[in-house]
């Protein structure tokens, strides 16, 4: 059975916090900050984008090209910037019966997505004029006939080599009976000519779903892994109440953040370990900074009031994780979020927020208030 983490990740830094707490922040100028038994308040640059009619606090991207420009993407609507992220140039582009934006860049600058159409197998298309137009160049071939989900992002390696996530069988993910034939496997795609042909994949593990590598510094992998998996024959009779999911009336243990790192470039990874044990806090996008850094940015879902995105950190390639937290963003449903770093110390993070009425995933499209929070970690 999988190891449990011992870090208890509903009160990091020791003290507590209000919905009223998180909805001021929302509307403020600062994030807060949870360590030692303080909260204090972070000041930071909030840069709040327009409103997508087709947005949604789980669609997403931001990304880096060759050249510095930096992309963040909503649904219909591209956001660009050339200075650092200062300042930004809404575009409007049509995903044109694909999936969704996972943007990469060819080595040579061209715009790569790995977006699917329908049932096909994951394709790569190619775009020469920041995504008005659009060219067939590669797929991704998977010797599977069970159901594929990929994750929200697709990594570049320094080297150039493209890096993407598929979960295969991922409908065993909520299904117990299913789950007696196997795990859901999470597998690491990877090109090295562009996007055009993935030869190879390293296989990350069993019930790894929407998951974001990030590359440090020092060239060590992390992959953000949200793991997710039903009850299976010779789980402990109380694995629900260990792992917190029978607190929400869930009927599956795991709907947690793990994390898994690789010092080959991706060939392999580590076992997948717990970061969050919260069930709801489950999807997970990092970033490496100086010193051998990451931070990671959780999402936490339940109860709703307390919905947003929270960041944790690491001194030590994400070896072990500090118990501080920087809640990041509210809203009654949580925003996943993509962070990126520019000089190893100050942070990107895009991230979503809805109110109201979230009874339902398309509840919140068009609804979705989406703000790009550049800030850095507090001095020690």
């Amino acid at each position: 059975m999988e190891a449990l983490s011992t870090l208890k990740t509903d009160r990091l830094g020791d003290v507590g916090i209000t919905s009223s707490d998180l909805e001021a922040m929302q509307a403020g100028e600062y994030i807060l900050h949870a360590r030692n038994g303080s909260l204090l308040k972070h000041p930071v640059e909030k840069i709040r984008l327009p409103l997508d009619p087709e947005g949604h606090v789980q669609r997403l991207g931001l990304v880096q090209a060759p050249d510095g420009t930096l992309y963040a993407t909503q649904q219909t609507l591209f956001h660009r910037s050339t200075d650092g992220g200062r300042t930004w140039e809404h575009l409007e582009r049509s995903l044109e019966g694909l999936d969704g934006w996972r943007l990469q860049f060819h080595p040579d600058g061209t715009m790569l997505n790995v977006a699917r159409r329908g049932s096909d197998p994951p394709g790569v298309w190619a775009s020469r004029d920041e995504g008005e137009t659009w060219e067939s160049v590669g797929r991704i071939d998977i010797d599977s006939d069970g159901v594929l989900a990929m994750g929200f992002s697709v990594t570049r390696l320094t080297d150039g080599t493209l890096l993407m996530p598929v979960a295969v069988d991922s409908d065993r993910i909520g299904n117990a009976e299913a789950a007696r034939e196997g795990p859901a496997m999470g597998r690491v795609y990877r090109s090295g000519d562009g996007g055009s042909t993935w030869p190879e994949f390293s296989v990350l593990g069993g019930w790894c779903c929407e998951v974001n590598i990030h590359e440090l510094p020092t060239g060590r992998l992390v992959a953000a892994i949200r793991y997710q998996r039903p009850l299976l024959p010779g789980d402990a009779p109380d694995l629900l109440e260990q792992t917190g999911a029978a607190s929400i009336d869930q009927g599956f243990p795991f709907k947690h953040a793990f994390v898994a790192s690789s010092d080959d470039g991706g060939h392999s990874w580590s076992t997948p370990s717990q970061l969050t044990t919260v069930p709801g806090q489950c999807y997970c996008a990092g970033v490496g900074l100086s010193d051998n850094r990451v931070v990671a940015v959780v999402d936490h879902r339940y109860p709703r009031e307390m919905g947003g995105g929270r960041a944790m950190v690491s001194h030590d390639a994400g070896e072990t994780w500090e118990n501080e937290v920087y809640y990041i963003s509210h809203g009654r449903a949580a925003g996943y979020a993509a962070t990126i770093t520019l000089d190893g110390e100050e942070m990107l993070t895009l991230t979503g927020s809805c109110y109201g009425d979230v009874s339902g995933w398309d509840k919140c499209i068009g609804r979705t208030e989406f703000s790009i929070v550049r800030w850095k970690l507090a001095q020690s």
